[in-house]
């Protein structure tokens, strides 16, 4: 399924295709507008800023100012599991979530704890750039069943390049990637770049403009 998709759902309550649950929208909605906020405020900077595609760009969503802030924590992994919670309501089967390091780390930790805390405890596994020299000389670390489906997550999609070179290894390991879920969609092309697989965000860049992120005075 290609495309791209932004979380505003309703909740369900038993999991199963075409049931209510989850949590309540209203609970839903007021955490992603805490969340917007929480984004407005520490993350949007203005300046002059080389991304991970090699493009220089004048506006740079630090999402790790809002991943590694208790309450920013907190919001992004709530959402994420609702949004984790509506895919396996579709019939997507989602045995893990991981991603591209150092990014997703906090992420992927964040979704495992609330997963635990809200009784649908969902096992995490880290993705790093090549296979460790020492040790146990994994890339993947974690050990996850082959053959499990699993939700790559990222908190800034731009070309989406850092995904796809996870995905690979997440595939070489005998994993197969169900959807790719990030916190920004910067909607530069990473949604069309990870197609077949969809793109799920909580927030694409135009909404957080639109709703006055373009105005705030330049920070550095």
């Amino acid at each position: 399924m290609r495309g791209r998709m932004t979380l505003v759902r309703t909740g369900r309550q038993d999991g199963k295709p075409g049931a209510p649950a989850g949590r309540p929208a209203a609970e839903r909605q007021r955490d992603r507008q805490r969340l917007a906020r929480l984004l407005r405020e520490k993350c949007y900077l203005h300046g002059e800023f080389r991304l991970a595609s090699g493009e220089i760009s004048p506006i740079y969503f630090d999402c790790k100012r809002a991943t590694l802030d208790p309450e920013g924590l907190s919001l992004v992994a709530d959402l994420m599991l609702d949004l984790i919670e509506d895919l396996r309501a579709e019939g997507v089967r989602i045995d893990a979530v991981g991603g591209p390091s150092v990014g997703a780390d906090p992420i992927t930790a964040g979704i495992a704890l609330r997963s635990f805390q809200r009784s649908c405890s969902l096992p995490a596994f880290l993705v790093r750039p090549r296979a460790k020299e020492h040790g146990t000389g994994r890339r993947i670390e974690n050990d996850i069943p082959e053959g499990a489906s699993v939700l790559v997550v990222e908190d800034v999609v731009t070309s989406g390049g850092s995904v796809r070179r996870a995905i690979e290894g997440i595939e070489a390991s005998g994993l197969g990637v169900a959807a790719v879920a990030c916190i920004v969609d910067r909607e530069q092309g990473g949604a069309e770049a990870l197609a077949p697989r969809r793109l799920l965000s909580l927030f694409r860049r135009s909404e957080l403009e639109d709703s006055g992120l373009s105005r705030r005075p330049p920070t550095g």
